[in-house]
This record gives C-alpha cells, sequence and structure tokens, in this order.
C-alpha cells in the first residue's frame, strides 16, 4: 500500500515535469513515507522529428524528459502525447538497456542500473512523433542521470541506438537542423557517415532559340547548411560513446587494441575443422569427378543436362582452390565456407550422376529425401537441446541452430521440388540441407576450445532473443517509412524483413540462440538500407571496418570472446580481397554489431569513465551557478504542490518565488524555451525566423 502511494506520487512528480521550462539539469529528489525511501532524478531532453505538410516536410521538435526511480526493478514506462506513429516503447528499452550496461561496467559509478525504474515522458505540439530516430539522445539522457552528469541544453541530437552502441541512420536531417533552430541550438550531433545530402537542382538554358530544363542531382554538406543558415555546429558521432562528449564533456575509454583480430585460441578452435572440411572437399571433389566422367547424362534440346551438371563441378574444383589458397593464408573461417560451398556442389554431382543411371529417377530421389530427413532430425536435436551457458555457448549454438533452421528450410523446398516433379532441384536442395545438418556438430564442438563467460539462462536467452525481435521490426518500419518518402528502394530492407520473420519462427520453433542473431542481421540490413542507399564506396568500407574492429576489442575488454564476430569479419576481409565489398559491408556491420551486443549483454568486466574536457562551444546551465540553482526546485515542487492538492488532497502551500532568467550571449542568434515552442501553437518559426522555403506552409501533420 505505501509503495503504491509512492508511485502516485512519483507519477505527478515526472507528468508534471514535462510542462517546466527545459532545461539539462539533473532534479533530484527524495520522497519519504514510513522506512520507505523512494530517490528520482530527471532531465528534460530535444528531440527533433519532421512533419508533413501539403507542400513539403518542416521540422518540428518534441521533449522528452527522463526519469530514472530507485527501489525498481528495470522497467521502463512511456508517456507519449500525441501517440507515436512508430512504437517508442522499443527504444526507450533499448536506450535502458545500452546505458546500463555501460553504467555497470564503470567502476567509478556505484549505482546499479537493475535497481531503478525508467520513465519516458514524450511532449510534441504535432499529432504523431517516431521513436527510433529519438533512441540515442535518450540512452545519453539515461547514462547521464545514472552517472549524476549534466547535459548540455544547446546540443540537440538525431540517431538511432543500436544494441552494441552504435548510433544508426536516420531520415529528414536538414528538416531537423530546422528544427534545433527554434530551441536556440549551437550544435546538432547526427549520425557517422550522414554528412552529406543529395539535392535536385533544376538548370534551365537556351541555346540557338531552343529552350532545355534539366534536372540534375547535386551533393551538398549538412554542415554547411546548419552553420550558413543557422550558425549551428553540425558534428557526425559513431557511437554514444561520442554522444556523451558532446552531451556531457565525459566518456568511457575506448578499448585498446593490440591490432590482432585473430587470437591462439580462435585458430586452435577453428583450423581443425578448416583442416578437416577441406580434406572431405577433396575427396569428395574427386569422387564426384570420378562419377561424371563415367555418366551418361543426356545433352540434347531443350535440355543440356550435362553442360549443366559440368557447371556445378566447374564450381566444386573452384571453391575448393580458394579454400586451399585462404586455408594457406591461414583464414580458416573463409576456408571452411569454401569447402561448404565445394562440398555441396560436389556432392550435388554425384547425385545427379546416379540420377541419370537409375531407371526408377523418382524413388532414388525420394530416399535421397527420406536419408537427409533421418540425418537432419538427428542432428537438428542436438542443436535445439545444446545449453546455453554464457556468451561463448550462446555464439556456438546459435551458429548450431541457424544452420539447422538453414536445413529445415532446404529440405522443405526439396520437398516442394520433389513433389513438382523438379527432382534435379529436389538434388541440389538434398545436398545443401545434408551439409547444413553435417555443419552442427562442427559449431557445438567449437565452443571447447574456449572459457565459457557471463551467466544466460534458457529463459533469459528467449526473453533476449524476444527483445531483439522488436527492435530489428522497428528498425524495419522506420527504414520502410523513410525510404518511402525518399522514393527509393533496396533488397537489403527485403532481406531484413525475411530475417525478422525467420527470427520469429525459429524463437517458436526451439532455436531461440538463432533467434538472437538472425534478429541482429535483420537490424543491420534494416540500417544497411539507409546508410548505403547510394552505394558502397571505399570510405565506407574503410569506417565499417574499423568499427568492427573496435567492437571485437572491446568485447575482449569486458571479457567475453566474440568468435563468431570475428569468423564475420575475416570472412569480410576475403570478400573485400574478392571485389565484393557491397557483401563484404554486411559481413563487416555483422561482425561489428555481435562483438558489440555481446559486450553490453554481458556484465563482465569493469572500466571506469574519465572526464577530458568539455570540447568548444558547450555552455553551462546557469542552474549550475551559485544558490540560483535551487530556485528551478523550488519552481518544480510549487507546480506539483498544486497538481498534487486538486489530485490527491494534499494541501501543500504554494510559495512564490522570482525566477531569473538566463540569455544566451550571442549577437545573432538568439535562444528560445520551450515555453516559446508551445505557445507558437501551430507555427514553428515566427515570420522572421522561418526559412525562405518553408513559408506559406500550413495544415502540419508530424510523420516521425
Amino acid at each position: 500500500m505505501v509503495r503504491k502511494f509512492l508511485m502516485i506520487i512519483l507519477g505527478f512528480f515526472i507528468i508534471s515535469s514535462s510542462f517546466l521550462q527545459v532545461s539539462s539539469a539533473i532534479l533530484p529528489g527524495e520522497i519519504y513515507e514510513d522506512s520507505v525511501v523512494l530517490t528520482y532524478r530527471n532531465v528534460t531532453v530535444y528531440a527533433p522529428a519532421v512533419a508533413e505538410t501539403d507542400n513539403g516536410y518542416v521540422g518540428v521538435l518534441s521533449t522528452i524528459t527522463v526519469t530514472i526511480q530507485s527501489n525498481g526493478s528495470r522497467r521502463v514506462f512511456v508517456d507519449t502525447l500525441p501517440l507515436t506513429q512508430i512504437d517508442m516503447q522499443g527504444s526507450a528499452r533499448l536506450s535502458v538497456k545500452v546505458a546500463s550496461a555501460l553504467v555497470k561496467n564503470d567502476d567509478r559509478c556505484k549505482i546499479n542500473p537493475d535497481e531503478y525504474d525508467y520513465f519516458f515522458v514524450v511532449r510534441t505540439s504535432a499529432p504523431i512523433i517516431g521513436g527510433p530516430s529519438a533512441g540515442g539522445v535518450m540512452t545519453a539522457a539515461v547514462v547521464s542521470l545514472l552517472e549524476k552528469w549534466t547535459m548540455d541544453n544547446t546540443t540537440v541530437m538525431t540517431g538511432m541506438i543500436n544494441p552494441d552502441g552504435s548510433i544508426g541512420p536516420i531520415g529528414g536531417i536538414l528538416q531537423k537542423i530546422d528544427a534545433a533552430y527554434s530551441a536556440g541550438a549551437t550544435r546538432f550531433l547526427l549520425p557517422k557517415g550522414q554528412m552529406t545530402y543529395t539535392e535536385m537542382i533544376t538548370e534551365t538554358t537556351t541555346e540557338n532559340g531552343w529552350t532545355q530544363t534539366v534536372s540534375k542531382p547535386v551533393t551538398r554538406n549538412v554542415a554547411e547548411y546548419a552553420l550558413d543558415n543557422y550558425g549551428i555546429e553540425a558534428v557526425e558521432v559513431e557511437d554514444i560513446n561520442d554522444a556523451l562528449l558532446y552531451f556531457t564533456g565525459w566518456e568511457f575509454p575506448a578499448a585498446e587494441s593490440n591490432g590482432s583480430i585473430t587470437t591462439e585460441d580462435y585458430i586452435n578452435s577453428m583450423k581443425p575443422l578448416a583442416t578437416n572440411l577441406l580434406d572431405n572437399a577433396r575427396t569428395s571433389y574427386t569422387n564426384a569427378s570420378d562419377s561424371f566422367d563415367n555418366s551418361t547424362i543426356p545433352n540434347s534440346w531443350p535440355d543440356y543436362y550435362k553442360n549443366q551438371v559440368t557447371d556445378f563441378l566447374n564450381n566444386a574444383h573452384e571453391r575448393l582452390i580458394d579454400s586451399e589458397n585462404w586455408y594457406e593464408q591461414e583464414s580458416y573461417y573463409t576456408s571452411t565456407s569454401k569447402s561448404f560451398q565445394s562440398l555441396i556442389d560436389s556432392h550435388f554431382v554425384t547425385y545427379a550422376c546416379n540420377y541419370f543411371s537409375v531407371d526408377d529417377k523418382q524413388g532414388y530421389v525420394g530416399s535421397l529425401l527420406d536419408e537427409a530427413r533421418k540425418f537432419h532430425s538427428n542432428k537438428s536435436s542436438l542443436a535445439k537441446n545444446a545449453e546455453v551457458n554464457g556468451s561463448i555457448s550462446l555464439q556456438c549454438v546459435g551458429a548450431a541452430q541457424k544452420r539447422a533452421s538453414d536445413a529445415d528450410s532446404y529440405l522443405s523446398d526439396a520437398e516442394s521440388s520433389y513433389q513438382n516433379g523438379d527432382y534435379l532441384t529436389a538434388l541440389y536442395k538434398i545436398s545443401y540441407a545434408m551439409q547444413r545438418s553435417e555443419s552442427i556438430e562442427w559449431w557445438l564442438g567449437i565452443s571447447s576450445y574456449f572459457n565459457d563467460t557471463g551467466d544466460i539462462t534458457a529463459d533469459e536467452l528467449k526473453a533476449l532473443a524476444g527483445e531483439y525481435i522488436e527492435d530489428a521490426q522497428q528498425a524495419v518500419v522506420y527504414s520502410g517509412v523513410i525510404l518511402e518518402e525518399m522514393g527509393r528502394s533496396s533488397s537489403y530492407l527485403d532481406d531484413a524483413e525475411g530475417l525478422l520473420e525467420l527470427a520469429r519462427n525459429d524463437k517458436e520453433n526451439g532455436y531461440p540462440a538463432a533467434a538472437f542473431f538472425e534478429a541482429l542481421e535483420a537490424l543491420v540490413k534494416a540500417n544497411l538500407a539507409l546508410e548505403i542507399v547510394d552505394g558502397v564506396d571505399e570510405d565506407k568500407i574503410e569506417r565499417a571496418q574499423e568499427s568492427a574492429s573496435s567492437s571485437i576489442a572491446e568485447s575482449r575488454n569486458r571479457g567475453v570472446e566474440p568468435v563468431l564476430a570475428v569468423s564475420y569479419y575475416e570472412y569480410a576481409q576475403s570478400l573485400v580481397n574478392e571485389s565484393s565489398i557491397d557483401v563484404a559491408m554486411v559481413y563487416y556491420k555483422y561482425s561489428g554489431i555481435i562483438a558489440g551486443a555481446l559486450g553490453f549483454t554481458s556484465t563482465c568486466g569493469g572500466q571506469s569513465s574519465r572526464y577530458i574536457g568539455v570540447p568548444p562551444k558547450i555552455s553551462v546551465s546557469p542552474w549550475d551557478r551559485g544558490a540560483v540553482k535551487y530556485l528551478e526546485y523550488y519552481i518544480f515542487f510549487v507546480i506539483v504542490g498544486g497538481i498534487g492538492g486538486v489530485g490527491l488532497g494534499i494541501l501543500i502551500g504554494v510559495a512564490s518565488s522570482k525566477k531569473s532568467e538566463y540569455k544566451t550571449k550571442s549577437k545573432k542568434y538568439k535562444q528560445r524555451s520551450i515555453d516559446d515552442y508551445y505557445k507558437k501553437q501551430r507555427q514553428y518559426f515566427s515570420e522572421d525566423e522561418i526559412p525562405p522555403k518553408y513559408k506559406g506552409l500550413l495544415q502540419k501533420k508530424q510523420i516521425r
């Protein structure tokens, strides 16, 4: 009963705080009832968004008041007004997860984030706001509250938060900068790699009496737009650590990397597997070649079967040579991948040769299909029953379950092809499923080379997979909205949607570890749909490589060996060497997010935050200057007292105070408060402030 009473009071405190002028000062407080004490702190930040009008898009601002309360259990509460188009609960939950992981590994912070509850009160003047693009600033706010760091109130940020702490891409950057100006921002933080934008320019030329109008894309710079129009400094941030530096002047120390991605344990675990697979691939190719030489495969119009089988045999040989080359370079995961591809093709050649040599072709394929089902049933049961005890077994079991799930899918396709009389296709699907099933035990055995770290129960794994599935769902929906606005499409978004569906199915079908990693891959591809909508270049590849390398080092610094992330990093490097940079980009990103998610999921290790100095142009809140800092608290409790008297019947004497005003020293740019912003109602800029290209825009409806 006491706790319910305290929660009611706290609810009034939190909701009423959203009506105060925006401030980045952390507001502490305590509520006493008998022997129970609830301690809370809150901070209010801006979250820029974009509103749709009849003539285009304009920027608008929302305020997010974040409150942390002691005696909690890491529950997350979100109150939005109006309701959001894209679920903001997921972004709020993920921001708490990432912030908690950072704080847990900070030796100087004695707070346990799991013993707090988290409240997010979101207010905007427009009917709909978006959640994902506010994830970064919400994470920064939660970290600041837990660490008791003061946030700069002239910095505004946009960007998604990913499970590894990286900042994901967003849309509508220019419009959001317009909105940031209305709050007097002097610095605008945006995701790394989004400093340029494309603008369509129309040119009209007249020559020899002929007039020609041509529209062409022109690349512009976001920093120049922000500085030239508003005097705002635009800064790219790659992860939450970068954002915290600009918001608070604090950051968590980056992990030191020794420059080596592979370790002795990794090599010891992968080399035997690569050796075994390479030997199998050699034997299988030799057998396939012999079978082909002795076969009588027809080769006449319209089906040149022998030519088709020849192509598969050649592919098997090429992949075998690739495997041998990568093995010599000690790229053992890449070697195993090439051996795996060679094995599939060579086994198919053997199956095809046997198929054309028997009279009962349907019976032959049917018997192979039955054999594959039994083989897969035995192997998949190993994956389903494998225990996940820590981060190493999570990765190995996840890889094994992923292969079991793939084999399920290929066997289902083989069954369909068989029923439709497409026997050769069925044979290839059977070959793939058999090899995928064979690899299940390989991955389960790799965990024996490492010491497992952390502690993950079966229920925790299912919950974790469910959370990441929802995070990926948000990213998929958000990317779809932005791409639609841009009039663009992306195969990465289609892939992400497929992976998301697969993750949901695998979670329900007894493969929760596979679902965990499939959700991460879906998140990666949903982000890439926006990040590389204009293609992949060397700069993006280099940045993805460096980010993945840093995440691997950070994971190890937290006491987690990211064996799966290292494998994909190695494979990405081989793809770069083969000039497959688009696919390499996916694997670098996937490697990085796996390493990051493992590190942020773990509670191992420990590191200390350190103050390295506030970057230039950051302003100090007036509430930190002497006794005046208590004035805001005084006003806060006066308002709450009034509300409490109406809601609870508790009469609190109302005191009056004189409010001091703080004016930003600027000759050209005037800082405005959220009160001014709300007074404008549906007018986002005054007549002398609105950019020329937005004048006359009415009937605003926010879309994200």
